[in-house]
């Protein structure tokens, strides 16, 4: 008998593939956890008015900083996003993963480049601004503005590709695979809402404030999700370390 937990494993490797859950589920807790503190740590930027954005950088030290932890924290997250998409068993849902992992994965690329550059160019301009004279300083909150404007329509494509898709398609594929219902559906609206969210601003910037999407859905919505994910990766991983070894002392027994 099949347990349920360990439905969706790949035939003739249950060891090895119990591993690389149990490792893939680590990596999902540990990004989602240090992406969402990186981001607590980044605060929300005054994006629309860049002579506060530029008071509200220089009172960040941890400014630069942050954007380079939440990158490397997005990659960690991915590692663990391999390891599921690599232990499922279903055809459907295996192709669906794939298509959610090249998504996440050019949404890593979009993220990486927007929020280094933004995180790099607003506090060097902000250094300026803070010893520059009046007249000088109004050129720099020109610049600080069109730094604003060049990465808000890549930073809405990344969350489009690295959140919104991949959870939408690695919501149903979970859900196929044999993971708790709620898991794969709570990705798929969440990942729908995201894909909405980050369209509907690139085309009315006005919609809604920004915080929704980068902050409440991206930066602690999303994360939640991945750290259920990482759970019910452990959990997967448990029950086939428990269906391999059964076998082994029955026969030690007998």
């Amino acid at each position: 008998m099949t347990l349920p937990h360990t439905a969706g494993l790949s035939a003739g490797q249950p060891s090895e593939t119990a591993r690389d859950l149990k490792i893939g589920g680590v990596c999902a807790v540990l990004g989602a956890v240090v992406f969402t503190m990186a981001r607590l740590l980044h605060g929300d930027t005054p994006a629309a008015d860049p002579r506060a954005a530029l008071d509200f950088v220089a009172s960040r030290p941890t400014y630069a900083a942050v954007h380079l932890i939440a990158v490397f924290a997005a990659l960690i997250a991915m590692a663990g996003l391999i390891s599921l998409i690599r232990s499922l068993a279903h055809p459907t849902a295996r192709l669906l993963g794939r298509a959610g992992l090249a998504s996440h994965a050019v949404g890593l690329a979009v993220f990486s480049v927007d929020s280094t550059s933004e995180g790099l160019a607003l506090p060097e301009l902000a250094e300026a601004a803070a010893h520059a004279a009046p007249g000088e300083r109004a050129e720099l909150v020109r610049a600080a503005h069109a730094v604003a404007m060049t990465t808000h329509g890549p930073s809405l494509a990344a969350m489009a590709l690295l959140y919104g898709v991949p959870l939408l398609l690695l919501g149903v594929a979970t859900a196929l695979d044999g993971y708790p219902a709620w898991l794969g559906w709570a990705g798929t609206v969440v990942g729908a809402a995201t894909l909405l969210a980050a369209t509907g601003l690139f085309l009315s910037p006005p919609l809604f404030p920004g915080a929704l999407l980068y902050g409440v859905l991206g930066s602690m919505i999303v994360q939640l999700w991945l750290v259920a994910v990482g759970v019910a990766m452990l959990r997967r991983a448990a029950a086939s370390a428990r269906a391999t070894a059964d076998p082994v002392q029955r026969r030690r027994s007998s």
